[in-house]
C-alpha cells in the first residue's frame, strides 16, 4: 500500500458532527434573517397597496367636487361598495362596478391591491352575503360619510369633504382591518370601525369590535403593525394604543381609545 493511500480517507464522526453543528447554528442565525426580510417585504406591498388606494379616493373627491365617497349606495337590487358591486339578487359581487374601480388598475383576489399580504385568504373566512372575496382593508366611511355607514342610523350627518379636514395628516382614510364574528372567527372587513360608535339617542359609547389589523411584524399572541392611510396621501406605520379596546388573539383593535383625531375628527360635534 502506498503511502497516499494510506493517509487519504473521509471525514470521522466527530467532524461529521461538528460540520452538522455549524451548518445548524449559520441556520440558527439565517432563518429569523430571512423571516424578517420576507415581513418586511410584505409590509413594503401592504404600504404600496394603500397609497394606491388613498390616490383613487383622492381622484374620486376630486370629480365629485372634493366630496368624499359613502360606504354604501343602493339602486334597485344592487349595492355599492368601494371595492364592488353586490347583486341581491344573484348573490353575486362584482368587483368592476365599485366606486373605486375607474380610478384603480387591479383586480380582486390573492396579491392585488385589495388584498394584505400578511393577511392572506386562506387565514380568514370572507365577508358579506355573497361570500366572496371584498378586501381586508377598511374604509373609514365612519369618519368620511357617517350618514352611510355604521351600526346605527345617523341623523343629520353631513358627507366630509376634503377641505373640511382640518388635520389631513392624522385623518384615516384606509387601514388594514379584520373582524371577529359571533362565532370567534376571524372575517375580513372592509369598513374600518373606530373605538367609539355614536347612537343618536345615547351618544358616544365604546365599540366592542373595533378592526384596525395590527398584524405587520406580529409576535405570538401581541400586537405587530397597522398600515394606515391618511387624508394627505400618507401611509403609516401605527402601534395599537394599550388603553384601547382590543382582542389579544387576533391582534385586532385601536390606534387610540378615541376617535378623535384619527377616525373622526371633532367628535364632540356629533349631535
Amino acid at each position: 500500500m502506498t503511502r497516499a493511500s494510506r493517509t487519504s480517507r473521509g471525514f470521522t464522526l466527530i467532524e461529521l458532527l461538528v460540520v452538522i453543528a455549524i451548518v445548524a447554528l449559520l441556520l440558527s442565525i439565517m432563518l429569523p434573517a430571512l423571516g424578517h426580510a420576507r415581513a418586511s417585504g410584505r409590509a413594503v406591498v401592504c404600504a404600496s397597496n394603500q397609497r394606491q388606494l388613498v390616490t383613487a379616493f383622492t381622484l374620486y373627491t376630486d370629480d365629485h367636487h372634493g366630496a368624499s365617497m359613502p360606504h354604501l349606495r343602493t339602486s334597485g337590487v344592487t349595492r355599492t361598495y368601494w371595492y364592488g358591486q353586490e347583486n341581491i339578487a344573484t348573490q353575486t359581487l362584482d368587483h368592476t362596478r365599485g366606486t373605486l374601480t375607474p380610478y384603480l388598475s387591479a383586480e380582486p383576489g390573492d396579491r392585488s391591491v385589495f388584498e394584505c399580504p400578511e393577511q392572506p385568504q386562506d387565514s380568514y373566512t370572507t365577508q358579506g352575503s355573497t361570500g366572496t372575496f371584498t378586501s381586508t382593508y377598511g374604509y373609514n366611511a365612519y369618519g368620511l360619510a357617517p350618514n352611510t355607514s355604521g351600526y346605527f342610523e345617523l341623523y343629520n350627518q353631513r358627507t366630509l369633504k376634503l377641505a373640511q379636514i382640518e388635520r389631513p395628516s392624522s385623518q384615516l382614510v384606509f387601514a388594514d382591518t379584520m373582524i371577529v364574528l359571533f362565532s370567534g372567527q376571524p372575517s375580513n372587513s372592509a369598513l374600518l370601525d373606530p373605538p367609539l360608535l355614536y347612537s343618536p339617542n345615547g351618544g358616544w359609547r365604546e365599540n366592542f369590535s373595533p378592526t384596525t389589523a395590527f398584524r405587520h411584524f406580529r409576535p405570538d399572541n401581541g400586537f405587530g403593525k397597522a398600515y394606515t392611510a391618511r387624508a394627505d396621501a400618507s401611509v403609516q406605520a401605527n402601534t395599537h394604543n394599550p388603553d384601547a379596546r382590543h382582542i389579544d388573539r387576533f391582534g385586532i383593535g385601536s390606534i387610540a381609545p378615541t376617535n378623535d383625531p384619527n377616525y373622526v375628527q371633532h367628535a364632540d360635534r356629533w349631535r
